[in-house]
């Protein structure tokens, strides 16, 4: 019996192995759907789009491209090894000139042999080499290159980051304006209730006599206001859905659910920390690689106005060789230095000179106009933001006197205290509250996200080199 029993065990263990494998595989595989499906935070939509969005992604590949030229900047400093084949035709060849000569013999009369001429080489001609050349002096074009191409590579870094940031204020704002779509459902849907219970208290105070039947149509009416209120919502929160998606690099008919933002508040008042040690903006650090790499372009036009000097060797196998009388293949090599200058070209290296002094100008004039217009920004960012803040502070008050008067004025209602016109206009200045509360903290949030771009404090230092 314990034989058997062990032996039903094991059987056991391999039918149930399977199966367990089965169910495994399901639950992960449907592990991402339940993820994309749970509503997202606005941090868990800024990550997304930070490995989605294409704008980044662009940035990023100019700054990969930008690497590539560093390496071959750099290269230049190397030998350089190339083959080189030719054949042709020459249609004069050197020759050797002989004159007349007399040869004298023992007992015989002086001999005259005539003039003569000889080809050294053949007409046809070819060379196959493998040439190496090694620059010794460039007059700083190399250097110049280099400095160029790193502060190029420098400035697509800060590519990336002000990529990173113009995305991250369009994610805030898109985020935040499908929160309000969707707060504005919710008013809209609590509203229609209301008054649907208003309806249903104003038709039996009809039936009792109390009420005119006339009096039924305005409320009947601000039913059907209720209604477009909620389709209107809706639509904005389709285009909420559809504008946040794109932003994220998703599909825009992508549907994306948000967790529920309400609670979240931004400081009050702006901390004392953001008026010192304001950091430079990523528009900043890209004007000043763009005038590093003006003046290695001075360095440049200077440099190709120099001799360039350079080392040469090289291996030939060609045909003729070095045989004058019989021309066959044969193999030699040469070695030596190269120099070139040029002394005319119509000033078109000195233009090139100038031209590289204008634009190092213009680019700091540029540098002076960005950091006034930051300046400017920074005021701007921070009085919207503290006028939202006031705006919303006193839209909660509203919205608590507006409750407190609308639920005096149904109550007075129900007995007879209060007209239906008083009822309505209590619902609508609660339903109004109710709205500009809920735009005005949307408001708050993207006024503050404007605000903290604009002092040069919307992302870590890290994301730079990422």
């Amino acid at each position: 019996m314990k034989k058997i029993w062990y032996f039903n065990q094991r059987k056991f263990f391999y039918e149930l192995v399977p199966v367990l494998m089965t169910i495994f595989f399901i639950i992960f595989s449907f592990q991402p759907v339940m993820a994309a499906d749970a509503p997202l935070t606005l941090s868990e939509c800024l990550s997304i789009a930070f490995k989605k969005n294409l704008d980044i992604d662009q940035a990023k590949k100019g700054r990969k491209e930008a690497s590539f030229r560093v390496k071959q900047a750099h290269a230049r400093n190397y030998p350089e090894v190339g083959i080189n084949a030719g054949a042709g035709y020459i249609s004069e060849m050197n020759q050797i000139e002989f004159g007349d000569m007399s040869v004298k013999a023992p007992g015989l009369p002086p001999m005259t042999i005539p003039a003569r001429h000889i080809e050294t080489g053949d007409h046809e001609n070819a060379d196959l080499s493998v040439a190496l050349t090694q620059p010794v002096y460039t007059g700083g074009m190399i250097e110049g290159g280099i400095k160029a191409a790193q502060a190029n590579m420098d400035g697509w870094a800060y590519q990336v980051a002000l990529a990173k940031s113009e995305i991250r204020i369009q994610i805030i704002t898109a985020f935040y304006q499908l929160a309000n779509a969707i707060e504005s459902k919710r008013i809209a849907l609590a509203s229609r209730d209301q008054i649907e219970s208003h309806l249903k208290d104003a038709r039996n105070l009809t039936q009792q006599g109390m009420m005119l039947k006339s009096d039924l149509l305005p409320i009947d009416i601000r039913r059907l206001d209720t209604e477009l209120m909620i389709v209107k919502a809706e639509n904005a929160i389709s285009r909420g859905q559809a504008a946040l998606a794109e932003r994220m690099g998703l599909s825009p008919d992508t549907k994306i659910e948000i967790a529920d933002a309400r609670n979240d508040s931004p400081p009050w008042p702006i901390p004392d920390e953001f008026a010192s040690n304001i950091p430079l903006r990523p528009e900043q650090q890209i004007i000043r690689k763009q005038i590093d790499a003006a003046s290695a372009e001075i360095d440049i036009a200077k440099g190709a106005q120099l001799p360039q000097i350079g080392l040469e060797v090289s291996g030939h196998y060609g045909w003729p060789g070095f045989v004058a009388t019989e021309p066959q293949w044969d193999t030699w090599w040469q070695a030596g230095m190269n120099v070139s200058w040029n002394i005319f070209d119509m000033e078109r290296r000195k233009n090139e000179e100038h031209a590289a002094y204008v634009k190092k100008e213009r680019l700091k004039q540029a540098k002076a106009s960005i950091a006034n217009k930051i300046i400017l920004d920074q005021i701007n960012t921070r009085l919207a933001y503290t006028e939202a803040y006031h705006k919303m502070l006193i839209n909660r008050e509203k919205v608590e006197s507006a409750r407190e008067n609308y639920f005096t004025k149904e109550n007075n209602f129900k007995v007879g205290m209060a007209s239906n016109t008083d009822y309505l206009d209590a619902h609508t200045e609660l339903m109004n509250a109710q709205s500009e509360l809920s735009m005005t903290s949307a408001q708050v949030q993207i006024a503050w996200a404007d605000f903290l771009k604009a002092m040069g404090r919307d992302q870590d230092k890290k994301e730079i080199t990422r």
